[in-house]
């Protein structure tokens, strides 16, 4: 997937967030997105966090995973998070999966495909 975006859109525009980094890795690429360098950011869990600038979409793949639960303090649930934000800034939330969390598909069997979670 990261090599699709990066075709598309320039390795320069895209900031990559996950536990492989170093620490400094992680600092540099966080910089970039809140200094409006990288456009797009790509990670796991904790990517939802990064202060990317003016928020067109969020996508979540694989979102029947569970792991976007955190089980650490402060405790958190990426998917949740992400709804909060597309709610609040207007945009579209994609949550991908070939098989849905339960939960999800619940929701959307109740209501009109083309609106927000609420």
């Amino acid at each position: 997937m990261v090599d699709r975006f990066i075709a598309r859109f320039g390795e320069d525009k895209i900031a990559l967030l996950h536990s492989k980094l170093s620490v400094g890795e992680r600092y540099d690429e966080w910089k970039r997105a809140d200094k409006g360098e990288a456009k797009i950011v790509i990670g796991a869990r904790s990517a939802i966090f990064a202060p990317l600038k003016n928020l067109g979409i969020i996508i979540i793949d694989e979102e029947h995973d569970t792991s976007y639960k955190s089980d650490m303090t402060p405790k958190y649930n990426a998917k949740e998070i992400a709804k909060y934000l597309a709610k609040k800034n207007s945009i579209p939330l994609v949550l991908g999966s070939a098989t849905p969390d339960i939960g999800t598909y619940y929701r959307l069997e109740k209501q009109d495909r083309n609106t927000h979670f609420k």
